[in-house]
């Protein structure tokens, strides 16, 4: 059973890779810091991005090896949230 947990916008340090023969996408989280802990993200599940306001953000579900996450990244801002933890119960 899931457990879904919205969270404030919590800011978040994101080691990403950069892939520039990608056609979508040229950042891929690969781990971040939250509360202390380094989380290793195994796979990107979605990556979209939404309009806040006249900007856009991306928004990333990535997952470890047993938890999944949103996390977003402001290009504008160069800052990265988390806002949504999903928990295997």
């Amino acid at each position: 059973m899931a457990i879904l947990y919205n969270t404030p916008a919590e800011s978040v340090r994101v080691f990403v890779d950069f892939n520039p023969h990608e056609k979508t996408t040229i950042v891929r989280p690969v781990a971040f810091l939250w509360n202390g802990k380094r989380y290793e993200v195994s796979k990107v599940n979605l990556v979209y991005r939404k309009y806040v306001g006249t900007r856009y953000v991306w928004c990333f579900a990535v997952s470890d090896e047993a938890n999944t996450y949103g996390l977003t990244y402001d290009p504008e801002k160069l800052t990265w949230t988390i806002n949504e933890v999903q928990m295997e119960g």
